[in-house]
């Protein structure tokens, strides 16, 4: 499996906020973002560069990292481009670690996860998964309209809009702003941050 870099932290976004995990990151993204210029992780997009890794390995790693019963999160890139995703998964579940999947939707998920995160980078129609634990927004300026789709089409336990970072500026402000303008409309969105950029841990 092409591996952009594996850590030890705390879960910095969303729902799992705060959680010990051991983050696994692929390397390689064939997505066509609309925020792919500011991407808060433009050094694993492309598929060259990383290094090779075997799916036991990587879930040996993980296993004394956050000991048993701990959590793993796979991100990117995309990690669902990579074709020995299915096999990485069956190796954390087969020593009892938890999977958090992050990936942009717009690749189905068929491996069995226990918390899986969708950061569309698309409309809802565009998406290949309609259900997932959170669903999570980077906000660049979303119309209401863009918003309540995701809301009434994705089924999910939670709704995040999250800052987007650009020249050394997060537009929190605005952020906060449209969440409390959609929660007046009905719409259940709360705000989340990277925390671990805060709190300077990776």
């Amino acid at each position: 499996m092409k591996i952009s870099e594996t850590f030890h932290s705390i879960q910095g976004e969303g729902h799992l906020t705060g959680k010990p995990m051991f983050f696994i990151r692929a390397q390689g993204c064939s997505v066509k973002c609309p925020i792919r210029e500011v991407c808060d992780q433009p050094e694993s997009l492309a598929f060259r560069g990383g290094h090779d890794m075997a799916p036991a390995t990587l879930a040996e790693m993980a296993l004394a990292a956050v000991g048993p019963r701990g959590w793993v999160s796979i991100t990117g890139g995309e990690p669902l481009d990579q074709p020995d995703f299915d096999e990485l998964v069956a190796a954390c579940r087969k020593l009892g670690l938890y999977i958090n999947v992050q990936t942009s939707g717009l690749r189905r998920v068929n491996a069995p996860w226990d918390w899986c995160t969708v950061s569309p980078k698309a409309p809802v129609s565009e998406l290949a998964i309609h259900f997932a634990q959170e669903l999570k927004v980077v906000y660049t300026g979303q119309t209401v309209d863009e918003l309540r789709d995701y809301y009434e089409k994705f089924s999910a336990w939670n709704y995040y809009l999250q800052p987007c970072m650009q020249d050394g500026r997060a537009n929190t402000e605005e952020t906060i702003a449209r969440v409390f303008e959609l929660n007046r409309l009905g719409m259940q969105w709360e705000f989340s941050a990277q925390w671990h950029k805060y709190l300077g841990v990776q």
